[in-house]
């Protein structure tokens, strides 16, 4: 009995992979190369520039409260001996306030650079994705794959679609 059903499987396996499938027809295969997308797309490099400049504008903020609380410190060090307890401690309380005012406002740009950075992010791959889709439909793809993807490790130059796509969506609105 084992050696029928051990049979019956091994046929099953090589009738299996001997015959193509019906449905199998011509597979046209496209990479994108997103890194290189990024690197030469006009428009990425614009959206780029402006998270930079935002994200400056910011830094800049965080700055200058970090350098108000080096005055106060620097005052703080100076004037030590000759400060009354009283107005020593009500440096030492501005400066505990500045502090957890600064470390608050760090922590608010820090999340707003990164909702920006996800929203960007989240943005461009949707523009790309349709133009990706819009070109495997005209142009009949089966599958494109983005180059660095667990299992590509090889592909001909002929089926790399970055440029087609960098152009596609610089052009786009």
């Amino acid at each position: 009995m084992k050696r029928i059903s051990l049979l019956f499987i091994c046929f099953a396996l090589f009738s299996g992979f001997y015959h193509n499938p019906v449905w199998a027809g011509d597979i046209k295969i496209g990479v994108l190369n997103m890194k290189r997308l990024q690197q030469n797309s006009a428009k990425f490099q614009k959206i780029r520039e402006e998270l930079r400049t935002k994200f400056n504008a910011l830094q800049k903020k965080l700055d200058a409260e970090r350098e108000q609380i080096n005055k106060i410190e620097e005052e703080l060090r100076k004037q030590s001996m000759m400060l009354s307890l009283d107005a020593k401690e009500d440096k030492e309380i501005e400066l505990g306030k500045k502090t957890r005012h600064y470390k608050y406002m760090y922590e608010e740009v820090t999340q707003e650079m990164k909702n920006a950075e996800y929203e960007a992010t989240r943005s461009v791959g949707k523009e790309i994705e349709k133009i990706v889709e819009k070109i495997a439909k005209q142009e009949g793809y089966t599958i494109i794959l983005e180059e660095g993807t667990v299992g590509l490790v090889y592909y001909d130059n002929a089926i790399d679609l970055t440029d087609r796509v960098t152009k596609a969506y610089d052009a786009s609105n």
